[in-house]
């Protein structure tokens, strides 16, 4: 009786190690540590990635700056990029940017480089804590940003008013910093 239970446990642990075989495994995915992170369905737009990096040209190259642009090169997917993430929206076939995150970066510049509504898809735009050295927002533009749910500009050392015809036509925003 011990020797038929012993053999059918041992049949059931193959039944499921064959059933598990039989599982279809993720094709799209990369081991950082010990994690295992879903990667983008879709690369980047050229358009995109050009955009991006006319963005990146506009700031004053810094030690500190460098560091935070150091993924973003010509010829690579920039949906990897650093403080970049995109759509793997198969509806819009995916590779637009959603998201950018600039955030404290030590970036400097004489103002915001128009490349960036070029980005039409972005739903959260984060450039707080780097110096725009007192230039004012552009009075348009922000306008073709019309998906964008979440604005951080603070502390960025921008000046003058907030123009009403751009940020006060984004009808998506759900937050809005400009303190500072």
């Amino acid at each position: 009786m011990e020797a038929a239970l012993n053999l059918l446990t041992q049949i059931h642990l193959l039944v499921l190690l064959g059933c598990s075989l039989l599982l279809p495994r993720p094709t799209t995915s990369a081991t950082a540590g010990n994690h295992t992170a879903p990667m983008p369905l879709s690369s980047c737009l050229p358009d995109q990635a050009s955009s991006l990096l006319r963005l990146k040209r506009s700031f004053v190259t810094t030690n500190y700056s460098t560091v935070a642009f150091r993924s973003w090169r010509a010829g690579t997917d920039c949906c990897r990029w650093a403080g970049v993430r995109c759509s793997s929206n198969s509806d819009d076939g995916g590779g637009r940017v959603t998201s950018l995150d600039l955030s404290d970066q030590g970036l400097e510049s004489g103002g915001l480089d128009p490349a960036i509504f070029h980005l039409s898809s972005l739903e959260r735009l984060n450039l707080a804590y780097n110096d725009f050295n007192g230039s004012q927002l552009p009075s348009s533009g922000f306008e073709r940003l019309a998906n964008l749910t979440h604005l951080n500009l603070s502390t960025s050392s921008f000046s003058g008013q907030v123009p009403a015809s751009g940020i006060g036509g984004l009808t998506s925003l759900v937050s809005l910093d400009l303190s500072t």
